[in-house]
């Protein structure tokens, strides 16, 4: 039987997230004394640092980030018109919202790292964490059903629920292994793993928008036969 989504369920089976960005809190307050003034918080393609906040952003802003990110991410299907939907896919969605949370506060993790003297390639980490995330929308893609904030909006998938099934399904494949190649490009020199992370990203977001195209045009063609 499918769960039905609401704040309250959503928040009893999820208190473990809350723990984890309080953790992380509880981290920045802890090595709060030991860093610099100006922390490092963007790199270039070659892995330098080319973007520097103060120490309080670079300890507590991406974990801010993170929750103001769930928050919305967990009150959106609320104000969602297909709302009933979610109940389908309520436990993959579970998932999505902890991997991006988990991939926020890995970001931050290796960034209070560096800024603490670590020999760290961030862009690795970058690499390894997009690609994981790639792979877990990948696997969740199929099941999700129509709605107006998660998945593969495109006026046609939006329009039509055999397209967004077909779409998702086409999607699903692309966002999986375009993860699975970017967690293998990680011993691939910087500048390489940043092309291939533009280039496959670009590639999921315009290939799927074309096929949604292609499949609402051939179920337009096919209904008026």
């Amino acid at each position: 039987m499918s769960e039905q989504y609401t704040l309250r369920s959503e928040l009893k089976q999820e208190w473990y997230i809350f723990l984890i960005i309080a953790a992380v809190f509880l981290l920045g307050v802890i090595v709060y004394p030991a860093l610099p003034e100006q922390i490092a918080v963007h790199w270039n393609i070659a892995g330098e640092p080319d973007g520097y906040g103060s120490r309080f952003f670079g300890a507590f802003g991406l974990p801010l980030f993170s929750l103001g990110l769930y928050l919305l991410l967990l009150f959106l299907p609320v104000i969602d018109p297909r709302r009933r939907n979610y109940a389908q896919f309520t436990r993959v969605y579970r998932w999505i919202k902890l991997g991006f949370v988990l991939f926020m506060l890995g970001l931050h993790l290796v960034t209070l790292a560096f800024n603490l003297g670590y020999r760290i390639d961030v862009g690795i980490f970058v690499s390894l964490g997009v690609g994981l995330l790639f792979a877990l929308l990948g696997r969740g893609m199929p099941q999700i059903e129509p709605n107006y904030f998660v998945g593969i909006r495109t006026p046609w998938t939006l329009a039509s629920a055999r397209v967004w099934t077909k779409t998702h399904r086409l999607g699903g494949q692309l966002f999986f292994w375009s993860g699975v190649a970017l967690v293998i490009g990680t011993v691939l020199p910087a500048r390489i793993r940043f092309w291939l992370l533009m280039v496959l990203a670009v590639g999921c977001a315009l290939a799927t928008m074309v096929y949604s195209y292609l499949c609402f045009r051939q179920e337009k063609n096919a209904s008026e036969e």
